[in-house]
């Protein structure tokens, strides 16, 4: 997959990391790309901001024919979609005592989007035998997400659909990536912390990455067609331990969560 001269679409892209790759493509050469929210003036100021290569579309990821009428407004401006970035994302906090209706929306946000991403774009793009699926699906995908569960649930399998994918089409043109960061310096960031003061904290204490240092890992990993893009030190060699040793790694989170030392 090469950026330049490619059309991408983009959701959530009205700010944080959608609006980084939004802008990346751009700077990389792409010749159109679609700037997608269902924040419909949002995306429309970051469109703007970006100019002609830019057209902004309000959609609602959760909603199949959304995604089917976004796909087909990227075609007719811009011709076949090379690139779908399944951005948007919504998280909820709780555990098994999260309602059915939270359940149902996170589902249907954070792994669902997927799926109605890649029954819009990939019959074409198996056609023409090219094209790339990039997800960002965050760490809590290949590992968990504290105090979470449902948004974890979800992305986990956001993670497996995507594997799905490139094992059944990486050999057709198809190229899948799920990135996967941790902490972001976006609006999303600043809406799961209890004051400023608590944000300040975890910037010195935390690997916070700005939007634009996770847009640029993005792009590099969808040219080198890498399945799992890890963003942020120490990710990948935790997702490692759990793979070979998941009572250990179990032992390690919950320290992690307790802030008590694995026995």
């Amino acid at each position: 997959m090469k950026i330049e001269n490619s059309v991408g679409v983009v959701t959530g892209a009205a700010s944080g990391i959608g609006k980084a790759i939004a802008e990346a493509l751009v700077e990389a050469g792409a010749r159109g790309v679609v700037v997608s929210d269902i924040d419909g003036e949002g995306a429309e100021k970051v469109a703007a901001a970006i100019g002609d290569a830019a057209l902004a579309v309000q959609a609602d990821v959760a909603d199949e024919d959304a995604v089917r009428a976004l796909v087909a407004r990227a075609q007719e401006r811009f011709g076949a979609v090379d690139l779908f970035v399944s951005n948007a994302g919504l998280p909820v906090a709780g555990g098994y005592e999260t309602s059915d209706e939270d359940w149902k929306r996170v589902l249907d946000v954070n792994l669902m989007a997927h799926v109605y991403a890649a029954r819009a774009v990939l019959p074409t793009m198996l056609t023409t035998g090219r094209g790339h699926l990039l997800q960002t699906i965050a760490a809590c995908g290949v590992l968990t997400a504290f105090g979470a569960a449902a948004y974890s649930v979800a992305k986990q399998g956001a993670v497996a659909f995507a594997e799905y994918i490139a094992i059944e089409h990486g050999g057709q043109g198809i190229g899948v990536s799920c990135l996967l960061p941790q902490a972001v310096d976006t609006p999303m960031l600043a809406a799961g912390v209890e004051s400023s003061e608590q944000l300040a904290l975890l910037k010195a204490h935390s690997e916070v990455l700005e939007p634009e240092q996770v847009a640029a890992a993005a792009l590099k990993g969808v040219e080198e067609n890498r399945i799992h893009i890890y963003t942020h030190t120490g990710s990948a060699e935790s997702f490692q331990l759990r793979a070979q040793d998941p009572d250990r790694w179990v032992a390690e989170m919950r320290a992690i969560r307790t802030g008590r030392p694995a026995a």
